[in-house]
């Protein structure tokens, strides 16, 4: 999401085998703290869409500035990590929401097919859409696309979500934001092997396979891409939300509106204080990732029905946001080329114009585009009942992004 996959939704009210779920925790643990937790549990939780539309908007401004300076042959000002960091919030998100939606279905070998399905459908078409509109626009507008050139493997692969090189040498697909979305489909497949085993197996394969895949790609100086890039430790990060999961199974997380707040920003002072650090991806941006998802998840009800409609609209549309800002930044940039703009002003119009253009044809894209996909690829009854999901993508991540 880039960023990043991210990218999801979530009605708890309408998990897989809810009811079954919700009885059974009742049944076992039936004091009235305990049903008030559960019935907490079932709610939609505002403060995750929230903090979507944070992570596309932040991955969105970090692109936008540095897409800027780098057309002007300028300098950053400043370390642009702490903003296309929100990549790091949807593989964290992905991982929360995954376990959160899915524990009921571990052991249950015909949920694996279900649970891909459901991903698919999430994810796949509009990623497909936007990548068919990039080549589109390599093939009859080449000559305003400023680092990405037409290459039939990269372009097969990209509708694969395999890995690949693109003539440069870089690792990402054609829509350069979908890095993340291989990310992200590794990890849905992965995860949904796990369903074949038990809750408490299935989380111990998932953590050892992930941490032998990093060490062993490490250490090892693999020719293979697709190698190379899954054993990246970002995909850790995809871990960290399923720690967090399993938590908020187990207990009810809310707490006071100031310690969420707390949480939240000393995630943030994390991410600015070590984006200039020589470490993994998954320790400068996942543990911070995972301090906002965790205020997120502990913030009050009474805080988080209080959060407006506006921010859940951008929510809903982060992944849309996440996976055409791209097209807007090269229109606006290719405005200011034609254009002259005085020099004072010029990042604060730039600024502007990428930010309003890409929310506007989000929210356009995902009510005209992203919602009759979903709609259309949902018409089918579920074995599992509905799970209304949506991300990050995805971006992905970008997906990292």
């Amino acid at each position: 999401m880039n960023a990043h996959t991210y990218m999801i939704d979530v009605d708890l009210s309408k998990h897989p085998l809810h009811s079954t779920f919700i009885h059974n925790r009742q049944a076992a643990m039936g004091s009235p703290h305990m049903q008030q937790s559960s019935a907490a549990a079932t709610r939609k939780i505002n403060a995750l869409q929230a903090l979507r539309a944070y992570a596309a908007i932040s991955v969105m401004l970090g692109h936008g500035i540095l897409e800027f300076h780098t057309t002007k042959g300028m300098v950053m000002p400043f370390n642009e990590f702490p903003l296309i960091a929100g990549v790091d919030i949807f593989f964290v998100l992905s991982g929360f929401v995954m376990y959160y939606t899915s524990e009921e279905m571990f052991g249950r070998p015909k949920a694996v097919l279900e649970f891909w399905r459901r991903r698919f459908i999430r994810l796949v078409p509009l990623y497909w859409f936007f990548t068919s509109l990039m080549v589109a626009v390599l093939l009859f507008l080449g000559n305003h696309v400023r680092s990405t050139e037409f290459n039939l493997w990269n372009v097969i692969s990209s509708y694969l979500f395999i890995p690949s090189e693109r003539p440069g040498g870089r690792i990402a697909p054609v829509l350069s934001l979908g890095w993340t979305l291989n990310y992200e489909v590794f990890f849905y497949f992965s995860f949904g092997l796990l369903l074949l085993f038990n809750k408490r197996n299935g989380l111990i394969c998932l953590i050892l396979s992930y941490l032998c895949l990093i060490v062993v790609s490490s250490l090892y100086n693999f020719s293979s891409v697709p190698v190379r890039f899954w054993g990246n430790s970002i995909i850790f990060e995809f871990i960290f939300g399923v720690l967090l999961g399993t938590l908020r199974v187990r207990v009810d997380l809310q707490k006071s509106l100031s310690f969420c707040l707390a949480i939240f920003l000393l995630g943030l002072i994390i991410l600015l204080l070590g984006c200039n650090l020589e470490v993994p991806r998954f320790v400068k941006g996942g543990l911070p990732a995972a301090l906002m998802v965790y205020a997120a998840l502990a913030l009050p009800l009474s805080a988080d029905r209080k959060i407006p409609g506006w921010i859940i609209l951008l929510g809903d549309s982060s992944y849309a946001l996440y996976l055409c800002h791209r097209f807007v930044l090269r229109i606006v940039t290719i405005f200011f080329v034609e254009v002259t703009v005085p020099a004072g002003g010029q990042i604060f119009l730039y600024v502007f114009m990428t930010l309003s253009g890409s929310v506007i044809l989000s929210i356009m894209v995902h009510k005209f585009i992203e919602r009759p996909f979903l709609q259309l690829f949902s018409s089918k009854k579920r074995r599992y009942g509905k799970v209304k999901s949506s991300i990050i993508g995805d971006a992905s991540i970008n997906a990292l992004n």
